[in-house]
């Protein structure tokens, strides 16, 4: 799949929110159809104070990189299927074609399916992944973990990450050289709402918003031409 050390890039599975609540020992969802996870994610919170017995499953965009490597990002969580590795076959790709997992931080949405590449080196910044093993684990590590380490560098051909804390300490954004340009996968670092990325702007009393801000404008200096979210559709630089 490699064309003059590009990357060809596959969302596998798209990212999703469901939400629901649990009154008088039923369940209601609170889904529409069409309706983008955003909007979910915003129902979400006004609907707290109405069903203080509510939740919300979402699960990440898994990114599929082809080219000098084949890299999964945030194989996100395990569900009924299991649609990731049917959607890999679909694409032509086993499990052990898969060079690397790449994760962009260490939250159960994005690393309980790396339980499907146990032999495959995992990699994770090395903040993100000390956090967790002082203080609790969420999701799933194989055995081989590659930890990266500083403010940015390379994870091999073409391929780069910069760290963009706020969301977690540790958070990546993962850089690919692709034939569509410039393509940054930025976990939940870029979120929830697409406005507040598209706009550079944030509510006063967002938590980390400092951080989440900074490092909004280290992906804006990449000068990237797709920037994949992790819990809303891909974003481009002529939208």
């Amino acid at each position: 799949m490699e064309e003059n050390g590009l990357y060809r890039w596959d969302i596998v599975v798209p990212a999703q929110r469901y939400v629901f609540a649990i009154d008088d020992a039923e369940v209601t969802e609170f889904n529409l159809p069409g309706e983008l996870p955003h909007e979910r994610f915003q129902r979400y919170q006004e609907m707290k104070k109405d069903h203080p017995v509510h939740g919300m499953i979402a699960w990440p965009n898994t990114v599929l990189l082809r080219g000098p490597l084949t890299v999964i990002i945030d194989p996100g969580i395990i569900m009924q299927g299991p649609p990731l590795l049917l959607g890999l076959q679909r694409l032509g790709v086993e499990p052990e074609d898969i060079d690397l997992v790449i994760n962009t931080h260490h939250h159960v949405d994005h690393t309980h399916a790396n339980a499907y590449f146990p032999t495959i080196t995992c990699v994770m910044h090395k903040w993100e992944y000390n956090r967790y093993l002082s203080e609790f684990r969420l999701g799933f590590e194989p055995l081989n973990m590659r930890l990266l380490e500083g403010e940015s560098g390379p994870i091999g051909r073409n391929l780069d990450f910069i760290l963009t804390p706020g969301h977690t300490a540790g958070s990546i954004s993962v850089i690919a050289d692709t034939a569509d340009g410039v393509l940054v996968v930025a976990g939940d670092t870029v979120g929830p709402l697409p406005s507040y990325f598209e706009e550079m702007k944030l509510p006063a009393d967002f938590p980390d918003r400092d951080d989440l801000l900074r490092s909004w404008r280290a992906i804006r200096d990449v000068a990237p031409d797709v920037v994949i979210p992790g819990h809303n559709p891909p974003m481009y630089a002529a939208d």
